[in-house]
């Protein structure tokens, strides 16, 4: 009677595995059709020899993308082109570049800084006129009410002064 691993639908992926030191090694995995992911990822962590299971295990195609541990998102890869296996820590996923300040930028901030101390010199020397600066303004404010008060003033005394007159002042000609 046949054993049930020859009657299963297995796939045999190749993995290029990337490690944290760099390091990459070539290895040949074979899933089978009824493993979980859970279970297709610990076939990939016993044959890669990874033994911490903090370690992050991201799979990806030929593409750059990133593939669940899956039997039906998985294909038949060749040794020219195979998955690659990143094992990486928590959180760092993406490799730290060395920053340094541009001289550029630090101008920058000076000119910023420079710029910034200049508006508060202002308002502090404003602060000190703005009394009187509220004065003149409401006072300039009170004369022009007062001229439009006025010339409201005259345009009621001439419409209070004329009169009804009629329809007609001069009588039809009919």
């Amino acid at each position: 009677m046949p054993s049930n691993q020859f009657l299963r639908s297995k796939k045999q992926v190749y993995v290029k595995l990337k490690l944290i030191n760099g390091s990459e090694e070539l290895t040949s995995v074979v899933i089978y059709e009824d493993q979980s992911s859970e279970e297709i990822r610990k076939i990939f962590m016993l044959k890669c020899d990874i033994t911490d299971s903090r370690l992050i295990l991201k799979l990806r195609n030929k593409r750059g993308s990133v593939v669940p541990f899956s039997y039906q998102s998985f294909e038949a890869s060749s040794r020219d082109e195979p998955y690659t296996l990143e094992a990486v820590q928590p959180h760092a996923t993406i490799p730290l570049s060395s920053r340094s300040v541009n001289n550029d930028a630090t101008y920058s901030i000076e000119d910023r800084v420079r710029g910034i101390s200049d508006r508060v010199a202002a308002l502090e020397k404003a602060i000190v006129e703005l009394p009187a600066r509220r004065r003149e303004k409401i006072n300039d404010d009170l004369v022009q009410i007062s001229g439009q008060v006025s010339f409201l003033l005259q345009k009621m005394e001439k419409t209070n002064s004329s009169h009804w007159k009629g329809m007609f002042q001069k009588n039809p000609l009919w």
